[in-house]
Formats: structure tokens, sequence, C-alpha cells
């Protein structure tokens, strides 16, 4: 099966809710007291748009895989866009692996150290970066075939216990926000489920109007997520969990036998979903660290190996929750520095390349 459009749609999808209803609702509900709509619109357009500019630029690439388009001189493009980069997907490794070990000792492993959790994520998620990224799509589409029925009912199940008068006041009182550090570290908080999108292989004509106008799904989301867990506990409850969402589905008591473990089900989801996500991040450094430093394949896996065992180091040098919170917020410059030059970078190959015609 090669490389389809619906393939890297379904990959998209699954990603994005693996970090969304995590992360997310936690940010949003310290933005702002009310008025969360504007907070959570302004992200979701900004990263759509952001979604936009790299389709559009990869679409006049005549290979989608910028990797392929290094210059002669590439120590100085590697200097200024792949190493940082690098650092930023390997900063953004750290915490996923350390947030979703958290994650899994709090729902079901709340006896076992969590050193251990995490070593069982990184092996997982190394094993699946180490094969193609052909695997990792058609892996993604297998399980969203498998556990897209849960997703769809829990969505649905998402407003149970809602009491609608707990989104009000609707009315935002001020912009103030716009310069707060939730609001700024909730920015493109997203934006490394789409860095794959630059390193496509060339093995089939993908539709890019199709995937862009496939994301605008992922705003509506981005609501339920941000405001289901409100709607259930207001924001002054809601506002003290570590994942509102997740508490949010526990307070959901239905009969129906399939529906007891809700929570677990989505849960197991979600970490499903985020190994995805770390075997992807993990895929692409290795390109990089193969196409940079031009060294074969198994020369870049151990070279990969051992990122990994010092990301493993430095994940378990995180002992608190606040440190996490604390290291999401160290990666934001490296973020906004990642994806500016990233895009700079591929409009440059695409306006050299017509120039060369």
């Amino acid at each position: 099966m090669k490389i389809s459009n619906l393939l890297i749609i379904t990959y998209f999808f699954i990603v994005n809710l693996g970090l969304m209803f995590l992360l997310y609702p936690t940010l949003i509900l310290d933005t702002v007291e009310n008025g969360h709509w504007l907070v959570v619109l302004l992200h979701g357009i900004s990263y759509i748009l952001i979604i936009g500019l790299f389709l559009y630029g990869i679409s006049k690439l005549k290979k989608p895989n910028i990797l392929e388009h290094l210059p002669k001189n590439r120590w100085l493009v590697s200097i200024v866009v792949f190493i940082p980069l690098s650092l930023f997907l390997i900063g953004t490794v750290i915490t996923a692996v350390r947030t979703y070990a958290e994650f899994t000792t709090v729902l079901f492993l709340n006896q076992t150290p969590i050193l251990y959790v995490m070593i069982l994520f990184i092996v997982t998620a190394t094993y699946i970066g180490l094969g193609s990224m052909e695997s990792i799509f058609r892996t993604a589409f297998l399980i969203m075939a498998t556990s897209g029925f849960v997703i769809v009912i829990i969505f649905l199940l998402s407003f149970y216990n809602a009491k609608w008068y707990y989104i009000f006041p609707m009315k935002v009182d001020n912009i103030d926000f716009l310069l707060d550090i939730p609001f700024i570290t909730g920015f493109l908080i997203l934006s490394p489920t789409f860095l794959f999108l630059a390193f496509l292989p060339k093995k089939n004509k993908y539709n890019f109007k199709i995937i862009f106008w496939s994301s605008w799904f992922l705003i509506p989301i981005i609501f339920i997520s941000a405001y289901s867990p409100m709607s259930v506990f207001g924001y002054e409850v809601a506002r003290n969990f570590t994942f509102p969402y997740i508490e949010m589905l526990a307070s959901v008591d239905v009969e129906w036998s399939i529906f007891e473990t809700l929570t677990s089900l989505f849960g197991l989801s979600l970490l499903i979903y985020a190994t995805l996500f770390l075997g992807m991040l993990l895929h692409i450094l290795r390109m990089m660290y193969q196409s940079i430093f031009q060294v074969s394949n198994l020369h870049a896996s151990i070279a990969l190996v051992v990122i990994v065992i010092g990301i493993t180091f430095v994940a378990n040098m995180i002992s608190t929750w606040e440190q996490v919170q604390s290291h999401i917020l160290w990666l934001v410059p490296f973020r906004f520095y990642s994806i500016i030059s990233l895009l700079i970078f591929i409009f440059w190959i695409g306006r050299r390349q017509k120039h060369e015609i």
C-alpha cells in the first residue's frame, strides 16, 4: 500500500487527538476566566493557516521531502534550520514522554515507577521510528479503524453531564491574554504534529488541497477538548485538574457494559496515538541525521538509539509535573524559530527551482 491522501489524513487526525486532549484543555483554562472561545479560535485558525502555508510551499516543490533539496553547502542550512529543528524535536520528545508517562501512572499504573513507564514508551516509539514512514501511516490507519468507534462515542458523550450555564459568560473582557504565558505556550503547541508533511517520500501524487481542507475538522475537536471539562465541572474546578478531559470522562456513568471503562478505553487510545506521534518524530530525526551527515541507514539508526538513550536520561531528571510545564515553556522559542525557519527554507527551495526552470 502506497502512501495515499487518506493515510496522511488519518495519521494527522489521530496524532492531534493524542496531543490535544491531554495538554490543551489545561492551557486554555489557565489563559482566561471567560470567553475561552476566542482563545480556542485564535489558536485553531493560526494552526490551520500555518498548515496551509506548509502545504502550499511543499506543493510547489518537485519532491515533497525537503531533505532531497539540500544545497551543496548543506552545513549552513543545517546550522540555521535543521539543528534548531532537531533540538526542538528532541525537546518535544522529552516532554511528551514524560507527560504520557505521568498520564499512564495516573490512569493505569499508579504503583509502577515512572522510569519504567517512560522506557516502555520510548522503546516502542524507537522501534516505530526505525521503520519507514509508510509503515507508520499504515499502522495509524489500522489503529484508527479499530478505535474509531470508541472515539466517536466519546465525542458524543463529552457533554453527557454538561451544565450549560457553566460556559457563560462568553463575553471577552479584554485581550490582555495575548501577552500572557499560557496563551503563548498554547500557540502552535500542536505544530510538531504536521512537521512530517515536509518529509513525505515521493511515491504517490499527493492532493494537498484535500489534506488542507480536512485539517479544518480539527477546530471543532479543539472546541470539544477545551469546553467539555468546563461545561461539566465549571471553570474554577476544571482548572485544578492535571488532565481535565480525562476527569470529565471519569464522571460519565453509562450503564452499558461496553462503556463502564470509558476513560480507560479513551486513555489507551490516546497512548497508542501518542506512541505513533513519538515514533514519527524519531523517524524525522533519523532522516535528518542521515541526510545532513550523509551516512548509511545503519549508521543513522545507531545514532538514533544513542539519542534516545540521552532523551530517556533527561526525561528521568524531570521529577515533578511543574517541571514538565516549565520544559514545555522553554520549548516555545524553539517552536517559533523552527516553524518560521522551515517555512522560509521551503519557499526558498521553491523560488530557486522556479528560477532554474
